[in-house]
């Protein structure tokens, strides 16, 4: 499953930021292509199909009023990026209060004027004014991009007037009703679809947007799906060692004591070493099935569908040899738990019988199941040997806290030189 969620993640190469990056590229690069094409065909034309006798004066200014335009024409396309109708990669949906102060100046005493006095000069001394026209729609266009659609409105009434008047001062005279009613239907037509273009920047730019989030929100899951399977590969690997020591370890260590103590007594007393040979042999038996058990589940309980009272009385019988005396006390009422539960009291019981075995040099043991105290279940084991200043926190050790502490429950230990070691665990019911 890791390896599917990780070669999903190594083919997305392209990311919806690096999409929209590569249209707002590929859209500059179209505007740019447009914008200089009508420019150079703005300029070339009227030279090209002049009507009349060129001045130089006008001329120049001709050239001169063409390279203010050009330049109000790229100043413009610098107000289009901030205006939010960009894909703007580090931003891809930034709605921006459009129309501000700054930018209708520039529209009412810069870009339009520009054209308008460009249109005229060319007018003046070429006497051509055919492809200009398309001028005009464009500079309408643009501001409904530029401004929110009620300053735009106002802004095509004004170019409207405006070239009106122009229109008198080029031609000597008012146009004809039809012809003003023509010329407004051009701009109007041109601003809807630049307004239409516009609204489907923005809805794109917010599909990209949400496409980004959701791409991000995606990578956080799988990154976090791998944290949970790592996670739990590693409890499973913890569960499946603190299964070995529990079971292998602690079968290998009370066959060993019972082993010794049958070589102890082999000369002295012949039957009572044969008894212990026996023990060893059925603790290497049920080692052997445990092993089995757990090889065929992991995940078997160690109670078998017996009480763990039982459970742990036969298993604190199991480790009487070489003298070791060992007693088991049941307080209050028993109650079935639930497996891990009970599963996690035996293990730790089991732990602490093992390390009385390998380290105490006790004389008796004796091991408390209390359900005494409402709301818990104690588990004590205790021993009269030699003790310690200090709990090493071995392997067992570090495997009952680990056990206990995953149901919630508590562990503490009680001990000095020559006090014996008292090991007490607390888990709710």
């Amino acid at each position: 499953m890791s390896n599917v969620l990780q070669d999903e993640v190594v083919g997305s190469d392209l990311r919806p930021t690096t999409q929209a990056r590569n249209v707002e590229r590929n859209s500059s690069l179209v505007f740019a292509l447009f914008g200089g094409l009508l420019l150079v065909v703005a300029l070339i034309l009227p030279f090209a199909l002049a009507e009349r006798e060129l001045s130089g004066k006008l001329s120049v200014l001709q050239v001169i009023l063409w390279l203010g335009f050009a330049g109000a024409w790229v100043y413009q396309g610098f107000l289009l990026g901030k205006s939010g109708v960009g894909f703007g990669p580090e931003d891809p949906y930034k709605e921006k209060d459009r129309g501000q102060l700054g930018e209708i100046v520039f529209y009412l005493l810069g870009f339009g004027p520009v054209c308008f006095a460009y249109i005229y000069v060319t007018h003046l001394n070429t006497g051509y004014f055919g492809f200009n026209y398309v001028l005009l729609f464009i500079v309408a266009g643009f501001a409904t991009l530029i401004f929110n659609l009620g300053t735009a409105i106002l802004y095509l009434v004004y170019q409207c007037a405006a070239w009106v008047v122009l229109a008198y001062f080029m031609w000597g005279g008012w146009w004809e009703v039809v012809d003003s009613v023509t010329m407004f239907s051009g701009y109007l037509f041109s601003a809807m679809m630049f307004y239409i273009f516009r609204r489907e920047r923005r809805s794109r730019a917010r599909a990209f947007a949400l496409s980004s989030k959701l791409d991000e929100a995606n990578e956080r899951l799988r990154a976090t799906y791998r944290q949970a399977e790592e996670l739990a590969a590693t409890q499973e690997r913890n569960r499946i060692a603190r299964e070995i020591h529990d079971t292998i370890g602690h079968s290998l260590t009370v066959v060993n004591m019972q082993i010794e103590t049958a070589r102890a007594l082999m000369e002295k007393d012949s039957s009572k070493a044969s008894e212990f040979l026996e023990k060893a042999q059925e603790v290497t038996k049920k080692g052997l099935s445990d092993i089995r058990s757990s090889v065929a589940s992991l995940r078997s309980s160690p109670l078998d569908g017996r009480t763990l009272a039982d459970t742990v009385e036969e298993l604190l019988e199991t480790n009487q040899s070489g003298g070791l005396e060992t007693r088991f006390e049941l307080r209050g009422d028993p109650e079935k738990l639930p497996t891990a539960k009970e599963a996690a009291l035996y293990r730790s019981a089991q732990e602490a019988l093992t390390n009385v075995r390998k380290h105490a040099e006790a004389k008796s043991v004796g091991l408390e199941l209390s359900y005494a105290n409402e709301g818990k279940v104690t588990l004590s084991v205790a021993d009269d040997g030699k003790g310690c200043s200090e709990v090493a926190g071995g392997f067992g050790i570090m495997g009952i806290r680990e056990r206990i502490q995953l149901l919630d429950g508590t562990v503490t230990f009680s001990t000095s030189p020559g006090e014996g070691f008292r090991l007490s665990v607390s888990i709710p019911r």
